[in-house]
């Protein structure tokens, strides 16, 4: 997987923070799309250094690389798919991705048509996010 296009997708949908703010849905996130846990410890108001945004966005990159291959892992499809998928991690987390059960049936006949329709039939593409969900369904599409 090209982790450095990823990271690039992610940091061009999600932006850059030194600081604690509330994202579209109103969570405190900080960083690069970082949602906040109360075992980070991040200070609201407090300015946080490159070094320690980037150390946090690349753990949550690991993670949801993982949680992308753990989800392909039965798949056999295109590398492009997988990080398509593991862009879903990030956004959405593991458990809500896992839920797009008809985007999974479509992988693994690797119908990537089926499989972004199926990203477009859901709340994360009708209310949520819809303009970045569908940048996501018309990349699965346009996959071979």
């Amino acid at each position: 997987m090209n982790l450095e296009k990823l990271k690039d997708h992610l940091r061009s949908e999600e932006g850059y923070s030194d600081m604690v703010y509330l994202d579209t849905r109103g969570f405190q996130t900080i960083g690069i799309g970082h949602l906040v846990k109360p075992s980070d410890n991040f200070i609201q108001g407090k300015r946080y250094s490159r070094k320690v945004i980037e150390k946090v966005f690349d753990y949550d990159v690991k993670i949801c690389v993982q949680d992308a291959y753990n989800l392909c892992k039965d798949l056999d499809i295109n590398e492009e798919a997988i990080l398509i998928v593991a862009h879903m991690c990030f956004q959405l987390g593991r458990t809500k991705t896992a839920k797009f059960k008809k985007m999974f049936e479509a992988l693994a006949k690797k119908d990537y048509i089926t499989a972004g329709f199926e990203m477009e039939d859901s709340l994360w593409a009708k209310k949520h996010t819809p303009a970045r969900a569908m940048r996501l369904s018309e990349q699965m599409k346009k996959l071979t």
